[in-house]
């Protein structure tokens, strides 16, 4: 009798909680939707410009499939990524800080197009961190654009070209 109780008050707290265990009216349900979701996108580079161009090969640099992490409010979305570039050996002719990089999504208009800058300049000294490497190694810059739902929902897990502006 002690075991058919049992069950009987498993199988009850069970289905109070839901069938993966989890309660159904959680407290963090509504902190969720403020918190970054992951996405993923491959990317290559098509061109370079700007006072330090000479910097970067972006000819040599292999196409990179990345993780980045996306916050909706609404329609404007905030996207955080990282972008890798192979190095040459030039010497920076202006601060890498400024340098802003233009994505586009697949062979889109206007439409798939983000602006990204620098996301974390000041805390990270991008300049002295181009000094320690040699050409062919690898610079990681942390990027921060705005786009749209829409043009996220296409961005993520595909492929685009960034334009770097540095």
């Amino acid at each position: 009798m002690k075991k058919y109780l049992l069950m009987i008050a498993t199988i009850a707290l069970m289905t109070a909680c839901g069938a993966d265990g989890k309660s159904s009216n959680s407290a963090s349900g509504s902190e969720a939707s403020d918190a970054p979701e992951t996405y993923s996108v491959e990317y290559e580079f098509g061109s370079s410009s700007g006072s330090n161009y000479e910097c970067f090969n972006i000819f040599d640099t292999e196409k990179q499939k990345t993780e980045f992490e996306a916050v909706i409010d609404g329609d404007k979305v905030t996207i955080t990524m990282p972008m890798k570039v192979m190095v040459k050996a030039s010497e920076i002719k202006g601060s890498l800080k400024d340098g802003t990089a233009i994505f586009t999504v697949e062979n889109s208009s206007e439409k798939g197009r983000i602006e990204f800058k620098i996301a974390d300049a000041d805390k990270v000294d991008y300049d002295a961190e181009y000094k320690k490497l040699k050409e062919g190694d690898i610079m990681t810059f942390n990027m921060v654009g705005e786009t749209t739902k829409d043009v996220l929902d296409k961005m993520n897990n595909n492929w685009g070209r960034f334009s770097l502006l540095f």
